[in-house]
């Protein structure tokens, strides 16, 4: 066979570059990783808490305050339900903007004998003052446009509480435990509760343990995961978990805790502190009869004073002169810190803030994940800002005149001084970014949070 061989001159060559395609397709591989390097970059920054500011005031507006009944402003993310009376019985309630309170996003001024209000997840909860009867009026309005869509009455020695959307009522005139669904006004279940307004316990999470809090540890925002679930006291001694849902026990035991014994539901364990033998136990709260472990302390005589979660994992047994925290799953100490009067404890991730000591001796120590006192603030009293921070107060605010403010990054224990507010401060609520108050005349925002880019510290 005879063949023909093309001149060189003739012969297809495969170019040094690559083909137009490709070279479009490597500069685009190119640039979306160049963009999601620089997200990432971005994500990891955003994951850091933002840092301390000295508080900046950003807005404020003016309130005449006539008569008795809450003068108060509750944050709810960027806007804030401001409210004070307004003589006569009656109270003005509205919402705003942070940023130009002066512009209400709604007003309600049909509410009369206004005692005080707080926010809850979509709706705000306002109780009013009791009547001769000693019967108060507990009404819910939507937070979308302060148009009331529930209302319940309870006596004055009556105990409730909004959870979710399940409204419960301890009545003492019956001694019953009165489950309601607040959407439909229907009343679930009515338990019988002899043991009194003590004798039963909503379910903490963790998700409750990363929202704003007063000094007395009193929840500024809903969780976002709420438990539809209680523990109740039984006869016998017994505890029984109860659905809200439905009303019904869901595990019941006998012998379980005394009249005198702390009880803590936390995620899906239940845990007992015995006051007489300081031995804790934990149980499943979907199968109550066996205890998964028991701890004791290790010096006779010491019992128990708090049983509260001190991190995700953790649950804390404070004592006279000590505070033990023990892991949820086995119940094995994680640490044990010699404290003085150990009394309120705030967690904030894996480090509790700790208010401890007697007299001139009391202070705010923060703790960390070995149970070693990272620093200690004498005078002092701790509330939870965020996930990652705490506000710091003195232990005696004045009724007048400012008083300091400071902030603590939890992860590195670092503090700094805010600045001095001349404020109410049972009358403020804070979050992450944001504190409002009612000062004399006014309420007023604050900042208190700098964005990682503004280079401050």
């Amino acid at each position: 066979m005879h063949t023909h061989a093309l001149a060189d001159d003739l012969r297809p060559r495969r170019s040094l570059w690559l083909s137009r395609r490709a070279r479009w397709t490597a500069a685009i591989v190119l640039v979306l990783a160049v963009l999601l390097t620089a997200g990432l970059v971005v994500y990891r920054l955003n994951q850091q808490p933002y840092a301390f500011d000295r508080l900046t005031r950003v807005a404020a507006v003016g309130y005449q305050a006539a008569g008795p009944g809450a003068t108060r402003a509750y944050l709810d993310g960027g806007r804030a339900f401001i409210g004070h009376p307004t003589g006569g019985g009656h109270f003005d309630l509205r919402a705003v903007d942070v940023e130009e309170p002066g512009k209400p996003i709604w007003v309600n001024s049909s509410l009369t004998e206004v005692d005080t209000f707080r926010g809850a997840r979509g709706s705000v909860e306002v109780t009013g003052r009791p009547d001769k009867d000693g019967v108060r009026t507990v009404t819910l309005l939507n937070a979308s446009n302060g148009v009331p869509f529930a209302t319940f009455e309870v006596a004055e020695r009556d105990v409730w509480v909004l959870v979710g959307k399940y409204f419960l009522r301890y009545r003492d005139s019956d001694h019953k435990l009165s489950i309601i669904d607040v959407g439909t006004a229907k009343e679930i279940a009515a338990l019988d509760q002899p043991g009194g307004p003590r004798s039963w316990w909503l379910v903490d999470n963790w998700s409750g343990q990363q929202v704003p809090t007063s000094v007395d540890g009193v929840q500024l925002d809903e969780p976002f995961t709420v438990d539809p679930h209680i523990v109740r006291a039984t006869p016998g001694g017994g505890l029984e978990v109860v659905g809200l849902s439905s009303g019904k026990a869901l595990s019941a035991a006998t012998g379980l805790a005394g009249p005198d014994d702390l009880v803590y539901p936390y995620d899906e364990q239940v845990f007992v502190a015995n006051r007489q033998s300081g031995q804790v136990r934990a149980y499943d709260r979907k199968a109550l009869g066996k205890p998964q472990w028991s701890w004791s302390p290790p010096e006779a005589g010491s019992l128990p004073t708090f049983l509260t979660v001190c991190g995700e994992r953790r649950v804390c047994v404070g004592e006279e002169r000590h505070v033990t925290a023990l892991d949820i799953r086995t119940g094995k100490p994680d640490w044990r810190l010699d404290a003085d009067h150990a009394g309120h404890l705030v967690p904030v991730g894996d480090r509790v803030m700790l208010r401890h000591g007697t007299g001139d001796g009391k202070r705010s120590s923060l703790v960390d994940t070995t149970g070693k006192i990272v620093t200690s603030w004498p005078g002092t009293q701790a509330a939870r800002l965020d996930e990652g921070s705490y506000l710091l107060f003195p232990l005696e605010v004045p009724a007048s005149g400012p008083f300091p403010w400071t902030g603590v990054q939890a992860g590195n224990a670092r503090s700094r001084q805010l600045g001095d507010l001349d404020v109410r401060l049972d009358s403020c609520t804070w979050s992450h970014k944001y504190v409002a108050c009612a000062a004399s005349g006014e309420f007023v925002f604050y900042k208190v949070r700098t964005p990682w880019y503004s280079g401050r510290l």
